[in-house]
């Protein structure tokens, strides 16, 4: 009796569950099918856009909250070509196309790679690195510092009217 029991809960789980989906779409197919009686191809094709559209906000909107996606354009800044890139295999080329040019933040902590270059933290939870040991750079705790984007990828820190070359860490 238990088996019997515990195969018609999974079945109503199961069927609980395929519901919703089935439900999504068949209103996208009646969406469609709307569709396809338009003759100017112009106009179907914009017809079948606005069916579709909200089934992949939805789907857009599922996958940045599973993943955690809605972030600030700021936190995006100066990942492409960076350490923290070649670090991780996704990404979206048109997150980081909207990021800035520059960013200004205060320094949180310094530390240095075994090779002497300087390794910041700044307040905004980014971590950035010298990409040489250079010449004196006036940097300590607190202080202000603004991060530009160059040419190629490449992004400077500025500070005191002194810039090193770094990259994204973290």
């Amino acid at each position: 009796m238990t088996t019997l029991h515990s195969t018609l809960a999974a079945g109503l789980l199961v069927a609980a569950g395929i519901q919703p989906a089935t439900a999504a779409d068949e209103d996208l197919s009646k969406r469609i099918a709307a569709c396809t009686h338009e003759q100017d191809d112009a106009r179907r094709l914009a017809c079948f856009d606005r069916a579709a559209a909200p089934q992949a906000a939805a789907e857009k909107t599922s996958t940045q909250e599973a993943s955690g996606a809605n972030v600030d354009a700021t936190q995006t800044f100066g990942v492409k070509g960076s350490e923290l890139a070649r670090s991780q295999d996704d990404g979206d080329a048109g997150q980081r196309s909207a990021t800035p040019q520059r960013l200004t933040a205060k320094v949180t902590g310094l530390d240095t790679r075994a090779r002497g270059e300087l390794v910041f933290t700044l307040d905004n939870g980014q971590v950035w690195a010298q990409k040489e040991k250079g010449a004196y750079l006036p940097i300590k705790v607190g202080d202000s510092v603004t991060i530009l984007a160059g040419t190629l990828g490449s992004f400077h820190l500025v500070v005191a009217n002194r810039a090193t070359a770094v990259t994204r860490v973290r």
